[in-house]
């Protein structure tokens, strides 16, 4: 019988478990996780050194720049040890040490060594960080010369022609804007998408599709709006062509939701035949994912809405059993009652039965019968969409945002999420009332992290991994770790504390604000160059620009505020001033 090598090693592909020969005899497949176990041989001083100027030649090949900033090649060995040994990985390194390029070159190394590696898909939180892991793409193309095929999503709704050459969708939120594409598509208004119909033959794309995704994938990597030009030009939906693109791409690049969010995961992954657990995912600044996650699985509803809601019921002469009528009534009592507890923006946590119970008093009915109305008007906010839309007018239809939520709150249970009442504000000082969903656990939406070949969670501040890892439900047995000092001298960070301004609630006046800009206003004067101010809320923010007078030209944001459109004002003004929201757009991956 022949003797084997007494160096070798049985290694899960997946999650990187070792046995031995022995082990190996009694199963070929790994206790953890149950795949395959691959041959491999235990490294000796020789061949560790092999492999390290192995690793080297791949860094030089795939690496588009001349050279690397500090610690950058222990996050490119780090993040390619979480994707060779299929792990879960936390990189903290702070901003403007290039951790996407890192990745990316971690990734393309790791896959020339084993091309069972599988695909790589790039998560980010704004639109304004996809364009940066396209660029870096570009450039390790043009570098390495590699051949790769990638497919860059923005949202359904920024790459339809119809929002961008008809005013009417410019204001319509992105759940309506979804019910309508649905809706186009199926012919209800009457008429179908002609750039959908033109995509596909029956079921299955065209020749015509065929044809310009071909001639995508030999030209690209390119940005969403390149592929959106080349598909509008010929006549096709942008976003079908970017999906179809994606079943044969090496890398894709999108937001949380391609993984987070179940049904559109299976839109984009189950119908492009990619598999999760064949998938290797980063998750850019992940230090918001728990708020992210949460989110996702979190709704509101406004007195304001109802209200609307109301007129449309009104307009089209609908019958809503007067159920409309007694949720406001009901909305606009609990908001007075939080309101003269708690003020305003203030959660106050209610259960399900707060509006439940008030709501069967004013109609005379029952839970089931509450049920059945609820169910209707979800079919009557449909029929308002088509008149809208029959009638020339952005198919917004605030009588079914009203149905979604409310079903939403009698059918979730369970503790994982909390109900509460709020008051706000608005800038003439009139009361709202708001109900919400608040999702009290990410996991819920993040476990299937677990799931994924390979994760790295990435940020400039994610320092408490263990808070990350339990918070999201992740398989601690499958994570490393690593934090990355800072690459700037330390005597080029100045934090300073203003204790004599304050943000909090029961303290905020018109005086509060005027005292907030002057001190900006003067900090700002000591500033040679462009100056960036993020603030906790929209609300804040605006208040102090009231009362804020710069020598220097001054850019708000909004919330339809465009990356483009900053980046526009920066570069034409040396000396300027940007007001910002924290998590807003532009205050990650700047």
């Amino acid at each position: 019988m022949k003797q084997l090598p007494r160096n070798i090693r049985y290694v899960c592909p997946r999650c990187g478990a070792v046995y031995s020969i022995e082990e190996y005899e009694e199963s070929h497949f790994c206790r953890n996780c149950g795949s395959f176990l691959r041959r491999t041989y235990a490294t000796n001083q020789l061949t560790r050194k092999t492999e390290k100027n192995g690793k080297t030649e791949l860094v030089e090949r795939f690496f588009p720049y001349s050279s690397f900033r500090p610690f950058q090649r222990k996050a490119i060995d780090f993040a390619f040890n979480i994707i060779k040994n299929g792990e879960i990985g936390l990189l903290s390194s702070p901003c403007g040490t290039g951790k996407s390029i890192s990745v990316l070159t971690a990734f393309f190394m790791a896959r020339e060594l084993d091309d069972s590696v599988g695909r790589l898909l790039a998560l980010t939180r704004t639109r304004n960080q996809l364009e940066i892991y396209c660029r870096e793409l570009k450039r390790i193309k043009e570098r390495s010369n590699v051949n790769f095929v990638a497919s860059v999503f923005k949202s359904k709704k920024d790459m339809c022609p119809y929002v961008r050459e008809d005013a009417r969708f410019k204001d319509l939120n992105y759940r309506d804007f979804l019910q309508y594409c649905k809706d186009l598509k199926n012919g209800t208004f009457e008429k179908t998408c002609e750039y959908y119909d033109e995509t596909y033959s029956g079921w299955k794309p065209s020749w015509h599709t065929y044809n310009v995704v071909k001639k995508i994938k030999e030209i690209g990597p390119l940005l969403p709006d390149e592929v959106y030009e080349i598909s509008r030009d010929e006549g096709l939906c942008p976003y079908e062509v970017t999906k179809i693109l994606a079943r044969y791409a090496d890398i894709i690049v999108g937001n949380y939701n391609y993984i987070l969010v179940d049904s559109v995961r299976k839109s984009i992954l189950g119908r492009a035949g990619i598999k999760v657990k064949g998938v290797n995912c980063i998750f850019d600044e992940a230090h918001s994912l728990p708020y992210y996650a949460a989110g996702i699985l979190s709704d509101e509803l406004s007195s304001t809405s109802i209200r609307r809601a109301i007129r449309e019921v009104e307009t089209f002469n609908l019958d809503d059993y007067g159920f409309l009528e007694a949720l406001y009534e009901v909305m606009v009592e609990l908001g007075k009652r939080v309101y003269e507890s708690f003020g305003v923006d203030v959660e106050h946590v209610v259960n399900a039965e707060t509006l439940l119970y008030p709501l069967l008093e004013r109609l005379k009915t029952n839970a089931d019968r509450l049920s059945e109305i609820v169910s209707e008007l979800s079919e009557l906010g449909e029929v308002v969409r088509y008149k809208r839309a029959e009638a020339g007018k952005s198919p917004i239809s605030y009588l079914s945002r009203c149905a979604t939520f409310l079903s939403d709150w009698f059918s979730l249970k369970g503790s994982s999420y909390a109900r509460y009442v709020k008051v706000e504000l608005d800038k003439n000082k009139r009361r709202h009332v708001r109900v919400g969903i608040r999702c009290l656990d990410p996991a819920l939406a993040a476990s299937v992290i677990n799931k994924l070949r390979s994760a790295i969670l990435m940020s400039g501040t994610l320092w408490h991994t263990d808070y990350y890892i339990d918070v999201l439900g992740i398989n601690r047995n499958r994570c490393e770790n690593i934090t990355l000092p800072s690459p700037f001298p330390s005597e080029n960070r100045l934090i300073l504390v203003d204790k004599s301004v304050t943000t909090k609630f029961e303290k905020r006046s018109e005086i509060q604000w005027k005292m907030i800009a002057d001190h900006v206003q003067k900090i700002i004067k000591q500033v040679n160059g462009r100056v960036a101010v993020y603030f906790p809320s929209y609300e804040i923010m605006r208040e102090v620009a009231k009362n804020a007078n710069f020598d220097s030209p001054l850019l708000v944001e909004e919330r339809k505020t465009k990356i483009i459109d900053v980046l526009r004002f920066l570069k034409s003004n040396r000396g300027c001033v940007v007001f910002g929201v924290a998590r807003g757009k532009i205050s990650e991956g700047v």
